[in-house]
C-alpha cells in the first residue's frame, strides 16, 4: 500500500452529547480510556495500522490545546516524519450548534486535502470505539468501485442513542436510507444497522462536494455534509463484526471502561490483530502496600494502592490510603483518596482530593462525577 494514495480526517464528536462536566475542559477524542489510553488513539491507531500517515485533526479552538497536549509530535503512531504528518486545525463556534459550521471550517480542511494528492480520504471521529482493520474497508471500497462507502454495525437498541444515524441498504449492501434513530419506532428489530461515522471517499469528489457547501448560506460539518450524500452517491455499507462501543452519555462512557475488565472484551478491543498506540509514559510500577486488596482490576503507572479495589479503573499517579475503598469506579490521573474513603459507581476526574473518611456514591445507572481538580470534603451521592 501506498501511504500517499490515502489520506484522513479526524472531525471531533458529534458535539459533546450527555457527558456533562467530563467534556467541560476537554474534547470527547482526549477522554481517558481504560486508565492508560484517550478515545482518539483508537482511530489514530486504526489509521496507522492501515498505512494512512497524512492525517488531519478538526476540533473547536476551545479544545485545541488538550489535543495538542496528547498528541504533540505524534512520535508514538510514528507520524513525525518527514513524510507522515498528524495536522489540527481548529474552527471558532462551539460544538453544541452540532451541524452548522463557521467560515474558517472549510478552507483549512480543502488547503489539506488538495496539499495530500490523496486517491481516498477517510474520515472518522472519536465517539465510536472500535479497532478496525481499515485494510479490509479500503479494499472493498476499491473492488466495488463506489464513490463513497461507509462502517455499520449491528447494535442493540439499548446502546443506541437519538443521534445515531439508522441505515438500510438493499441487496447490493447499497445505502438506500438513512434515518435518525429517535424518528422511528423499533420495536420489531433486536438489532440496529447504525452509522459509525467511519467513511472512504474518493478525495477529488470530496473537493468538489465541499467546495461546494463553503459557499452555502449555512454550511454543515463534514460529518452532517458525508451522512446527507450516502443515498445520492449510492454509498456502499460495510459491516464490522468486531467490539464496538457507542460513546453518547456518561453510562455508555462507563460501561465501556467497565468492559475492560471482562478479559473477552479487554482482548477484543486491544488485543486484536493490531495495536494501539497511546502516550508513552516512563514510570515507576503501581505500589501495593500489603494492606491492599485487589480483585478484579486494572491500574496504571505510578500510584500507590493501600486500601481496597474492586472492579475498579485506576490511572497514573493515584494515592489511596488505608481502609479507603474503591468499587465499580473509574479514577483519572492524580487522584489522591484519604483512609477510609469510600468510592462506589463513580467517575473521578483528574486531580481531585477526597478527604479522609468521605462517601462518594453513584448507582450503576447513573454514575456520579465528581469534576476536575476539586476537593471533596463531605459525602456525594446521586
Amino acid at each position: 500500500m501506498k501511504t500517499a494514495k490515502y489520506c484522513a480526517i479526524l472531525g471531533n464528536a458529534l458535539g459533546t452529547h450527555n457527558l456533562g462536566q467530563l467534556v467541560d475542559s476537554r474534547p470527547l477524542a482526549t477522554l481517558p480510556f481504560d486508565g492508560k489510553y484517550r478515545l482518539i488513539d483508537f482511530q489514530l491507531s486504526n489509521l496507522v495500522n492501515a498505512g494512512v500517515t497524512n492525517i488531519y485533526g478538526i476540533f473547536s479552538q476551545k479544545n485545541v490545546p488538550s489535543v495538542l497536549d496528547h498528541i504533540r509530535t505524534g512520535r508514538e503512531w510514528g507520524l513525525n516524519t518527514l513524510l507522515n504528518h498528524f495536522f489540527v486545525g481548529f474552527y471558532n463556534n462551539d460544538d453544541r450548534e452540532e451541524i452548522v459550521c463557521d467560515p474558517t471550517y472549510y478552507p483549512q480542511l480543502l488547503t489539506f486535502l488538495r496539499r495530500s494528492y490523496s486517491q481516498y480520504t477517510i474520515f472518522s471521529t472519536a465517539d465510536i470505539l472500535c479497532n478496525i482493520n481499515l485494510d479490509q474497508l479500503i479494499h472493498v471500497h476499491e473492488v466495488n468501485q463506489r464513490t463513497m462507502s461507509i462502517v455499520y454495525k449491528k447494535m442493540p437498541k439499548d446502546q443506541m442513542s437519538s443521534v445515531n444515524s439508522v441505515l438500510k441498504l438493499d441487496e447490493t449492501d447499497t445505502v438506500t436510507s438513512v434515518i435518525n434513530y429517535a424518528e422511528q419506532d423499533h420495536s420489531d428489530d433486536d438489532l440496529i444497522k447504525m452509522s459509525t461515522g467511519i467513511y472512504i471517499i474518493n478525495t477529488d469528489f470530496l473537493i468538489d462536494m465541499m467546495e461546494s457547501e463553503q459557499h452555502q448560506e449555512a454550511p454543515r460539518k463534514l460529518r452532517f455534509l458525508l451522512l446527507n450524500k450516502l443515498v445520492e452517491l449510492g454509498a456502499l455499507g460495510y459491516e464490522y463484526t468486531g467490539y464496538m462501543k457507542n460513546i453518547y452519555d456518561v453510562k455508555s462512557y462507563f460501561d465501556a471502561n467497565m468492559d475492560m475488565l471482562d478479559p473477552k472484551k479487554f482482548n477484543s478491543l486491544l488485543h486484536a490483530t493490531q495495536k494501539v498506540y497511546t502516550k508513552v509514559k516512563n514510570e515507576e510500577a503501581t505500589y501495593f502496600a500489603d494492606s491492599s486488596e485487589i480483585y478484579n482490576a486494572q491500574f496504571a503507572s505510578g500510584s500507590v494502592i493501600e486500601g481496597r479495589v474492586e472492579n475498579a479503573i485506576i490511572s497514573r499517579r493515584c494515592q489511596l490510603g488505608k481502609e479507603a475503598s474503591i468499587k465499580e469506579s473509574i479514577i483519572f490521573p492524580n487522584v489522591q483518596i484519604g483512609e477510609g474513603a469510600n468510592i462506589t459507581y463513580a467517575i473521578i476526574d483528574k486531580g481531585v482530593v477526597i478527604d479522609p473518611g468521605v462517601n462518594v456514591t453513584g448507582t450503576a445507572a447513573h454514575p456520579i462525577i465528581v469534576a476536575k481538580k476539586s476537593h471533596v470534603t463531605e459525602d456525594v451521592r446521586v
